[in-house]
């Protein structure tokens, strides 16, 4: 550590209470309690397996309590800070929630801080502990409690930004260079809430499998239950698999690869019909696939409509696992039945029906279609991120990135699409949009992570690119182990580009793939000289393209070249 290190060092705050007492943010928030405890070589245990832990980290934690304006209730906010000024990269990450929850707590902190960011999450005044428990959301009477709900569904999130800046800015001397937003599904969804209402407080917003249109996923998602019910016949998990597995023999090629993956579920013709008759086994018995289990599939992938058959939400394509939405349960006496997903029948029990021991399997199509009208009405002001029009983002130069997994077993990916697509609409096109805001989906992807496709390696490093860069992402590397154990390799292209084997080499490469039907981007030339067609190629589509094409080819070595 050099001399100038120490003495930065030196100057800054102790890692205590009273550095952090004098919190003003100028928005009426009332401080009720702060704690701050130095940790030293402090190591992370992680509860889930796609979240690393870590050893070693030296960080200050601070523990705030407050009212937001105007109320009484009490919510939470922890922040961590790199301990010291060499350890701080300059950035502040925002974390966000999942299910119900406004956020996970310190789940995500490990990571930031290893990785030089200061970090925070609130809990919005909710510490339920079951996340898919939406209770808390009614008053003793049996009224919604509208200010409750607000304040952690939209002000908890602008607070907590607030209030760490100012708390970065009392540790540090300053505020952050760059501040960033990170989550997936809820989070996903608080990202697109600030990308649209509080774009100026963020340099960037990673918002992945993001909620948009929270209030038509809590109905859509109890839509294969219903139709269960419909039929008279619970499936199970394995019946259900079955169909998956027909549905990947018939589409698994359509991109040139048998690699269990369907990179483009939208082209994908299978028809659960054409199986009817086919044999399957579960649980050690052989049976034959009805039509009336074809007919449940099929209604699945349509997705939810109205008494006029209009299409009101998206449907789940039959690659897609129904563990989480068409999920079935054995009664004592052996039989299937209905186990909906946590989030629809929290929000349908307590918020809609207001009965939390409400037997759902009692929902007619018209109650459903009656309580749909009743969400909508009621929650959409609230939950739904769903406007269009980004020029605040836009004006404000803050960037929106966010990545799908096209077989997400709780969102379906057509839902952002639809938002992406409603965004060029408003915003110009979109090669106009591509400046601030950009998608990649990622076949064979679940719910944020898992499945057997590449998951993004590092989807924030893209975002931190694009942000202090201006490296605007056409590709996004992504990664997974296959059922070998082999790596598999894969560029993301960036929406409407899709990925396309080339024919030739190790399809378990990058390099063996390219993206085709891309947005082509317009490069502006005052002027042409001689001898820098070079140069000017290197910056066009077509020059990135043949630069592509020339690194993939000298990586299968056949001894091609271009150039």
């Amino acid at each position: 550590m050099s001399s100038a290190t120490m003495v930065e060092n030196l100057l800054l705050p102790p890692c205590e209470a009273k550095t952090f007492q004098d919190i003003d943010i100028g928005t009426g928030v009332t401080i009720l309690s702060t704690e701050a405890t130095a940790r030293r070589n402090y190591n992370t245990t992680s509860p889930v397996p796609f979240v690393p832990s870590f050893k070693g980290l030296d960080f200050c934690q601070i523990k705030i309590s407050y009212n937001p304006a105007g109320s009484t209730h009490e919510v939470g906010l922890e922040v961590w800070l790199p301990l010291t000024r060499a350890a701080w990269s300059g950035r502040y990450q925002a974390t966000g929630g999942a299910a119900f929850r406004s956020g996970v707590g310190d789940l995500f902190f490990g990571q930031a801080v290893h990785d030089g960011y200061a970090v925070s999450s609130t809990d919005g005044g909710n510490r339920n502990e079951d996340f898919f428990d939406i209770s808390w959301g009614l008053k003793d009477d049996k009224t919604i409690d509208w200010e409750r709900l607000q304040i952690a569904y939209t002000t908890s999130i602008v607070d907590q930004i607030l209030i760490t800046k100012n708390i970065v800015a009392n540790y540090y001397g300053e505020t952050p260079r760059y501040s960033y937003w990170n989550g997936c599904s809820q989070a996903g969804r608080q990202g697109y809430m600030l990308a649209q209402q509080y774009p100026y407080l963020l340099d960037g917003i990673l918002a992945n499998a993001p909620a948009i249109g929270f209030t038509d996923l809590a109905m859509g998602d109890f839509w294969p239950q219903l139709v269960m019910k419909e039929a008279g016949l619970w499936m199970s998990s394995c019946q259900f698999d079955f169909f998956r597995q027909k549905a990947m023999e018939a589409c698994d090629m359509s991109d040139g690869v048998s690699d269990g993956v369907i990179s483009d579920p939208d082209i994908c013709d299978f028809d659960p019909l054409h199986v009817v008759g086919k044999t399957y086994y579960c649980d050690g018995e052989e049976a034959e696939v009805t039509t009336t289990m074809a007919n449940i599939v099929r209604k699945i992938e349509q997705g939810p409509t109205t008494p006029m058959k209009t299409p009101i939400w998206h449907g789940f394509s039959p690659s897609t696992s129904m563990e989480t939405v068409g999920a079935t349960k054995l009664t004592a006496d052996k039989r299937l039945t209905s186990n909906p997903y946590g989030i629809s029948s929290s929000f349908i029990k307590n918020l809609l029906l207001k009965d939390a021991s409400f037997n759902l399997t009692s929902l007619t199509y018209t109650d459903f279609m009656a309580l749909w009208t009743q969400a909508t009405q009621n929650f959409s002001w609230l939950w739904d991120a769903t406007n269009p029009n980004l020029h605040n983002l836009k004006h404000a130069k803050t960037k929106l990135l966010t990545y799908h997994g096209l077989e997400d077993t709780e969102i379906p990916y057509q839902n952002t699409l639809r938002y992406r697509k409603r965004v060029e609409l408003v915003m110009g096109g979109a090669n106009a949009v591509d400046e601030f805001y950009r998608v990649f989906l990622a076949p064979g992807v679940r719910h944020c992570f898992g499945g057997t496709g590449p998951e993004p390696l590092d989807p924030l490093a893209v975002l931190v690119d694009w942000v202090e860069k201006g490296e605007a992402p056409e590709t996004m590397d992504a990664g997974t182990l296959n059922n070998d154990g082999e790596l598999v390799t894969r560029e993301l292209c960036a929406f409407p580009a899709k990925a396309k084997y080339m024919g030739l080499g190790d399809a378990k490469r990058a390099s063996s793939w390219s993206c085709v039907g891309g947005t082509e981007r317009h490069v502006e030339r005052e002027e042409e000289f001689e001898g820098e067609e070079q140069q000017v190629l290197g910056d066009t589509q077509a020059g990135k393209i043949l630069g592509g094409l020339r690194d993939r080819f000298e990586g299968l070595n056949l001894g091609l070249r271009i150039g």
